[in-house]
């Protein structure tokens, strides 16, 4: 038996110190080899075969010591062992929401698989602004697939670095650990798809307080399960203990006197204090810590703005806007019917949020920008984007009439899907009586921006006005869509006046081009509301 009982508490230590089955098993298989070659060197010395038991036993050492020196070794031979507080203390903290984000990666990539298995599975545009537009049924979708979220974030994270903590042999109280963090990322993690945007942070969400207590109870069943499995791998050995005492008087975790690990182990806070991980490791928290400061910093100082200095600023452009309307008409201006041209009407929505139209703009002749404009609707282009939807637009309108000569044209214009500036976005074409043609380039950022947008200047972000010399804000107002996504913005309208390259020349028509050619141009559908011509004096 004390050959048999060396290696079983060598193996009980082992799994005593949380090291994993294929190590614990080579491990062990390794003593025994070990302890078979000295019994085996002793017995061609001519020793009896207990006293060759005894001596191989004695030239072992203490098996609880080689076990101890063994894990230590284990432990130091990864990163994770090396760095137990960081890698199991804070990296799953750090981890969770990455790794919650990822999950939700994973699930929109299932959901574009599954369209191209078919039309029955596809999740398109289409179907995203039908569920936005309906928040009921929206709610109803998004409310398990948020929590499922949560659970598969936590799982995730939960096994992932339990895995490591088992392979890199830190022990239970890691284990444990792991779990602790899983527990209050559970409590505290907040994943949320909405209409239009997704959010992932860490919080407490006060409203939601059941389910994630619920979920938080989940890491503790995974840690009872993980302490219930080491208990039957040492109930299995529990025989050792009976007997540590005939083969080790000095006790089975006791070191024998005179005996000394083959590794001095560093202390621990000055192990950590001199590794670089520790301090990149501080650093990265640090930077957290200053980035979740700022961002309450900047959304304290949003709701300032909110309150205060936004409806302000709102009130002195509508006020601009007022005063362009009621300046006299210019003499020889001339208005352009496009009542005949006109897809979609002042109350029709474009795309796929609903209530998103122009009822607010007043039809009729009216000044808009210091120029008088006949507005019947819109005569909107196709875009990138508006081509995937239902309802097809043109790429290009043509024979707008424009006849005879002129000076000046004006447009009462805007754009649905502008993302970027200096993009060209639609073009006028002139045909003259002679032949010729001319082209007046519609750029985002100088003649028309975004129809969704402040209406503000603090803080509202980059390129807030169209930059060229020759074009206004001209109109401003609402409608139900925009007003509930994105309150603070309103509608835009601009006017833009092209000079005529050829005032000379007798002009048959004009036509109205989108750009699908165009690289970059990032799905910008351009829509006309109102045309007028300056008439040469």
């Amino acid at each position: 038996m004390p050959d048999t009982l060396v290696i079983a508490r060598f193996e009980r230590r082992l799994v005593e110190l949380g090291c994993p089955a294929h190590r614990l098993a080579e491990r062990v298989r390794e003593l025994a080899e070990h302890h078979e070659d000295l019994k085996a060197a002793a017995w061609a010395e001519g020793i009896s075969e207990a006293a060759a038991e005894t001596r191989a036993s004695a030239q072992l050492g203490d098996p609880v010591l080689l076990a101890d020196n063994a894990v230590w070794l284990l432990r130091r031979s990864s990163w994770w062992g090396r760095h137990p507080i960081i890698g199991f203390g804070v990296l799953p903290i750090i981890s969770f929401v990455p790794i919650l984000a990822m999950c939700w990666a994973v699930s929109l990539g299932v959901c574009w698989l599954a369209g191209r298995v078919g039309p029955a599975y596809r999740f398109d545009s289409s179907l995203a602004g039908a569920l936005s537009a309906d928040p009921k049924l929206f709610n109803q979708i998004a409310g398990p697939l948020n929590m499922g979220m949560m659970l598969l974030a936590m799982l995730v994270t939960m096994v992932l670095f339990g895995w490591l903590a088992r392979r890199s042999v830190v022990g239970m109280k890691w284990m444990l650990a792991v779990c602790a963090v899983c527990a209050a990322d559970s409590l505290f993690g907040y994943s949320g798809i909405h209409p239009h945007s997704f959010d992932v942070r860490l919080w407490w969400d006060s409203s939601d307080w059941f389910h994630n207590v619920a979920f938080a109870a989940i890491p503790a069943v995974f840690a009872g399960l993980v302490w219930l499995g080491r208990r039957r791998q040492l109930r299995r050995l529990d025989w050792v203990k009976a007997h540590a005492e005939e083969f080790a008087p000095t006790g089975s975790h006791r070191r024998p006197a005179g005996c000394r690990p083959m590794f001095e182990q560093p202390s621990w806070l000055r192990e950590m204090a001199g590794s670089p991980t520790t301090w990149v490791v501080t650093f990265l928290i640090l930077a957290i810590a200053v980035l979740v400061t700022g961002n309450r910093t900047r959304s304290g100082h949003k709701v300032n703005l909110r309150a205060g200095v936004w409806p302000a600023e709102r009130a002195a452009t509508l006020a601009r806007l007022q005063a362009r309307m009621a300046v006299p008409v210019p003499a020889g201006e001339e208005t352009i019917n496009l009542k005949p041209f006109v897809n979609v009407a002042l109350a029709d929505s474009v795309g796929n949020v609903r209530e998103n139209n122009l009822q607010e703009l007043p039809a009729g002749v009216h000044t808009f920008g210091g120029v008088t404009f006949d507005v019947a609707g819109r005569v909107q282009l196709a875009g990138q984007q508006l081509a995937e939807n239902s309802k097809k637009f043109p790429w290009r309108v043509n024979h707008l009439p424009v006849a005879g000569k002129c000076v000046r044209i004006h447009l009462l214009h805007g754009a649905n899907n502008v993302t970027g500036d200096n993009r060209r976005i639609a073009r006028l074409v002139l045909h003259y009586a002679d032949g010729s043609r001319a082209d007046l380039n519609i750029i985002s950022g100088e003649q028309v921006l975004d129809w969704w947008g402040p209406i503000y200047h603090t803080d509202a972000g980059i390129s807030p006005d169209a930059t060229a010399p020759d074009t206004e804000l001209a109109w401003a107002g609402g409608n139900p869509g925009i007003r509930h996504r994105l309150p603070d913005y309103s509608l835009r309208l601009y006017r833009t006046t092209f000079a005529n390259p050829h005032p000379d020349r007798e002009i048959t028509g004009l036509d109205y081009v989108g750009c699908p050619d165009v690289k970059n141009a990032d799905g910008a559908a351009s829509f006309l509301v109102g045309l007028t011509v300056d008439r040469v004096p």
